[in-house]
């Protein structure tokens, strides 16, 4: 009986833990999606459930953003803070840009997603040919789009073969036991 009891409990514990397997994920931005901004120096602030590592050399977070043409407007260089990643760049040509983001969760696992907003100009502004861009170890190549993350995959396996281990120990457990005064019976 008291085994039962052990194996409900260590189901209800699994069941509960669950939400740990969740990533993070992007909580606020600025500008929104389909905002509509002033040409200037236009901040891309990205706001996290949680801290982002940051890679010692810099690289594994990126924020790329793209105008009409599919052109980069910036060298897709992410700043990051606990939670937060930023980018800027300096946009004078009004329009719709597209802003492409990956950043690596608390957890290890790359995530990534894009949004549009748009430029407007109507104060003549004019961009500085002399802006400088954060710099990194890895700033954005059009030719390259893809990074690749190494993800600890594993780990995952390592994850699931214990819980089978732990499934078929329960089994063995729980399991009908033969009554000793019956097989001598007979």
């Amino acid at each position: 009986m008291k085994f039962r009891w052990l194996a409900a409990l260590i189901i209800a514990l699994m069941g509960l833990s669950q939400p740990s397997f969740a990533h993070d994920e992007l909580v606020d931005q600025s500008p929104k999606t389909n905002e509509v901004v002033e040409a200037g120096i236009i901040a891309i602030e990205l706001t996290f459930s949680n801290d982002l590592i940051a890679l010692g050399d810099g690289s594994g977070s990126e924020i790329v953003i793209l105008n009409s043409d599919g052109d980069p407007v910036n060298n897709g260089c992410a700043v990051v803070d606990g939670n937060i990643a930023t980018a800027k760049a300096d946009i004078s040509e009004p329009g719709v840009y597209q802003v492409g983001w990956r950043a690596v969760s608390s957890d290890g696992h790359p995530i990534s997603d894009s949004f549009l907003f748009e430029v407007q100009n109507s104060t003549g502004y004019e961009s500085d040919p002399n802006y400088v861009f954060t710099t990194c170890a890895n700033p954005y190549n059009p030719q390259t789009t893809e990074i690749e993350f190494e993800n600890p995959e594993f780990i995952y396996w390592i994850l699931f073969g214990s819980l089978g281990l732990v499934a078929l120990g329960l089994l063995f457990l729980l399991r009908p036991k033969k009554n000793l005064g019956e097989s001598q019976a007979g």
